[in-house]
């Protein structure tokens, strides 16, 4: 029996897109048909909206749930939620972040990626020092290209102002041991916040309450879809909510076992076009046409 979402919601990298951050024509191409159904789509990532235009190319998703549900956006991109980190927090992480040498950045509510000047020069110094693969590697990761900086004072300023309102934290490290730590450094304001990871490497910090799923049940009102008529994509564990409670829950064959656990069904690898091959065999029952 073929299944019949009403809203189909994919996570971006590890899910919809492949290791290259690519969307591959046949994902492109299964979604089209699933849009031609009468089914709509949203995008569900830990990405800003900016980052997450780019390997999508221009393709007409109906919705988006980005920074982890802490920013929500219509169709032709207006923000219509957003889900700020209170000031005191923000400032009182940064003091705390600093304290050691680990890669942490803050996503703000008009897809910036901020990180402080000073701290940003502290990594370079060490990278420079130790060329180990981890410092290589670091540098060619898109945040860290294309996060943009501010001294210390100038951004604490613009936070304390609300020039600029933080939703993410974004905290990355290769050492599982200083991962911890960034997450201790949240822990006076344990009761404000949500810790969650799409990946094994990094932690990400959003307001309490604030997830994938609550980003998604702002659409299923909004557009009259029942919450058991939701089809979730993902692999990671800011996935898990989404993947919990929807009532077509799919993991890729790449997640961990504990996210797989939790789902309703398995597509298959994200490199091996695994939304596309899990859409036609299970809901279009159609052959590809390529």
């Amino acid at each position: 029996m073929l299944l019949t979402p009403g809203m189909a919601a994919f996570d971006m990298d590890g899910t919809l897109l492949n290791e290259a951050s690519q969307m591959s024509e046949g994902n492109r191409e299964a979604l089209f048909k699933l849009q031609e159904k009468g089914c709509k789509l949203v995008l569900s990532t830990g990405r800003m909206f900016g980052s997450a235009q780019i390997p999508i190319d221009s393709f007409p998703f109906d919705g988006y749930v980005c920074s982890n549900g802490a920013a929500l956006y219509e169709k032709d991109g207006t923000l219509v939620r957003r889900y700020s980190l209170a000031k005191e927090l923000v400032i009182g992480a940064i003091h705390g972040l600093r304290q050691e040498p680990v890669y942490y950045e803050m996503h703000d509510t008009n897809s910036n990626r901020w990180m402080v000047q000073e701290d940003r020069d502290r990594l370079e110094a060490i990278i420079e020092q130790d060329a180990s693969l981890e410092g290589v590697s670091m540098r060619q990761f898109a945040f860290y290209r294309l996060a943009r900086v501010a001294p210390l004072e100038e951004m604490l300023a613009k936070i304390e102002t609300g020039e600029v309102e933080i939703v993410k934290f974004f905290v990355w490290d290769n050492n599982q041991e200083r991962l911890k730590w960034s997450a201790d450094q949240f822990a006076p304001w344990q009761e404000q916040i949500s810790i969650t990871s799409s990946g094994q490497h990094n932690i990400e910090v959003n307001s309490h309450g604030v997830s994938k799923w609550a980003g998604l049940l702002y659409f299923c009102e909004a557009w009259g879809i029942a919450p058991e008529k939701v089809m979730a994509f993902g692999d990671a564990e800011n996935d898990r909510e989404a993947l919990t409670e929807a009532g077509y829950s799919v993991a890729m064959e790449n997640a961990s076992s504990k996210i797989k656990e939790i789902a309703k069904y398995i597509a298959p690898h994200h490199n091996e076009d695994g939304v596309a091959r899990f859409i036609w065999q299970h809901v279009l029952g159609e052959t590809p046409s390529r």
